[in-house]
């Protein structure tokens, strides 16, 4: 049986796009219960990973569940966004940075102790070793970058047999997830403070990972879908005919674009290229060289319509204080809201996002007609 597996991506709120693509799948198959054998989670997309491995009824009820959470979603539920607070915040940093080193502890410009208890509230830690135990689901994975050693580490719990891994920056370990680790994978770089697990801490998933789907094929995933958050293959890149001064925010969203969305598209991109490759040599070559490699089937779906200017929309549901932060009040057309799109953690946009899924999910129905063919073994993980 080939094994499926589901890698969702970072980007903040721009993660709500992921739950409207489940949704048009869950829409597709009504009675399915787990689709996917392999789950991967990163960023934000940690959070619906981790909500999709408790599923303990039908898949399309977990994805009522993660619709809702988002639906509802408000920045104080993820993050502290009144004025004293994020003054408060702004503070503390500056003290920070005139202290001494050995005085100085994690620095985050944002509280986010809020997504702490709306986690776990809504994430059901044993649901989660249960599906595993009966079978349901290989294993789960949560992406998260030591910022000691400089290591990604895929922190995961699955079935029996399942060993860790360790390859220059990118590492593997089976562990008991808990809340910490959706935390660790979700603290955005210097927006969110660090977690600390065992004798690290530990930031965002995305910090410093190159290989998106590798997790997943170590895990015994041979299909994959990647759900992204990037619209870069449908916003080419224009040129200013008279470009100033990039300000202080323009750089950050280049930044985190480069994190969050570019490093993907990038893994895609060779993965594909690896699979064109392999179609060439013949398969006896293949196994005289040694080389332990065969195609992966790769589904992706990204959002057809720039995001940022979705969130153009919204932008006045944000803090003034954190709208200057993120440079959204500015008029340069260079930035937009793309810094903001990642925070911009409000129900209407949210939903936006969620709808925008589900149409490019349906879109695409025919690609996961074929990545859910029988062989691949997903009907017999319907009940």
């Amino acid at each position: 049986m080939t094994k499926n597996g589901v890698i969702l991506t970072g980007g903040g709120a721009r993660a709500a796009y992921q739950v409207g693509v489940l949704r048009a799948i869950a829409d597709m198959y009504p009675d399915w219960s787990h689709p996917f054998n392999v789950i991967i989670g990163t960023s934000a997309g940690a959070i619906n990973a981790m909500a999709l491995a408790g599923n303990r009824g039908l898949f399309r009820h977990s994805i009522d569940h993660l619709d809702k959470v988002w639906s509802e979603l408000t920045m104080d539920r993820v993050f502290r966004a009144d004025t004293f607070s994020l003054v408060r915040s702004f503070s503390a940093i500056a003290r920070k940075m005139i202290s001494r080193p050995i005085e100085s502890g994690p620095v985050s410009f944002l509280d986010n102790s809020p997504l702490r208890e709306l986690l776990e509230r809504e994430i059901d830690l044993q649901s989660i070793r249960q599906t595993i135990q009966e079978g349901h689901v290989d294993a789960v994975g949560l992406n998260a970058c030591g910022y000691a050693t400089g290591q990604n580490v895929c922190f995961f719990e699955g079935v029996e047999g399942l060993q860790g891994w360790s390859v220059g920056q990118r590492g593997g370990t089976r562990t008991e997830l808990a809340v910490d680790h959706i935390m660790a994978s979700a603290a955005i770089p210097t927006l969110f403070a660090p977690v600390k697990i065992n004798r690290e801490y530990f930031g965002d998933g995305v910090t410093r990972q190159m290989a998106h789907i590798s997790p997943a094929l170590r895990l015994g995933a041979r299909k994959v879908l990647v759900i992204g958050v990037s619209a870069n293959a449908m916003c080419p890149s224009r040129r200013p005919e008279k470009p100033g001064m990039p300000t202080l925010t323009q750089v950050l969203a280049h930044v985190f674009n480069g994190m969050f969305l570019d490093t993907l598209d990038y893994d895609i991109d060779r993965s594909r290229l690896i699979n064109q490759l392999l179609e060439l040599i013949p398969e006896k070559k293949l196994k005289e060289s040694g080389l332990d490699l065969s195609p992966v089937d790769i589904l992706e779906i990204s959002p057809s319509e720039p995001i940022n200017e979705i969130a153009m929309k919204y932008i006045d549901a944000m803090p003034l204080v954190l709208r200057r932060l993120t440079g959204a009040s500015d008029n340069a057309p260079f930035s937009s809201a793309n810094l903001a799109s990642f925070l911009l953690f409000d129900k209407c946009f949210c939903r936006d996002l969620i709808e925008l899924g589900y149409r490019d999910g349906q879109s695409q129905s025919r690609q996961i007609e074929r990545f859910f063919a029988k062989e691949s073994g997903a009907e017999e993980s319907a009940p």
